[in-house]
């Protein structure tokens, strides 16, 4: 089908999960001991119910800008596993569903040199480089460092080997005199 020239572009069908939107997955994080978080969007105030491998695992409410996170309290074992979120509506039916697998793996970092990091799931430049210097604005260190592996900044990969250059000198503070 074809618009008049005139008539501006608009959306027919669909459109990306975003801050008060539909119910949505944006992040399964998980750390070496087993702790794990989940986060996404949903309509603000809406409830929402996770379960792992048809367990509950827990319950959380967007917030007002339709963000909502989770850390369950139960470990999640190494190994494929089946996640799905409920948005509950307010006579308790489910008003929304997700179901998905994940897998979590094993870190390795303990058999890699230092200044070496296996990229997990969740992981992007701006959260390796403040967990090694402190400020995510200093992902272009760890980006120049891997240029050969890394194409696009925003698309890096989980099991992708990265070097992680040693934090640079801070310079001396210049508005002193001496």
């Amino acid at each position: 089908m074809l618009l008049p020239e005139d008539e501006a572009p608009r959306v027919l069908q669909g459109s990306a999960p975003g801050p008060g939107g539909p119910l949505g997955l944006q992040v399964v994080d998980y750390d070496q001991s087993g702790g794990i978080r989940f986060a996404g969007t949903a309509p603000p105030g809406a409830s929402i119910r996770i379960y792992v491998n048809d367990r509950p695992a827990g319950e959380v409410a967007a917030n007002a800008e339709g963000r909502w996170t989770m850390a369950p309290q139960e470990v999640v074992s190494i190994g494929r596993h089946r996640l799905r979120l409920d948005q509950i509506a307010a006579d308790g039916a489910v008003a929304a569903r997700i179901e998905l697998p994940f897998q979590r793996d094993p870190i390795p970092s303990a058999t890699l040199p230092d200044g070496r990091i296996v990229v997990q799931p969740g992981n992007n430049l701006w959260r390796l480089a403040r967990a090694a210097y402190g400020r995510g604005i200093r992902y272009t260190v760890i980006f120049e460092a891997n240029r050969d592996q890394i194409r696009n900044p925003n698309l890096i990969f989980p099991g992708q080997v990265f070097t992680i250059p040693a934090p640079p000198a801070t310079p001396a503070d210049s508005s002193r005199s001496r």
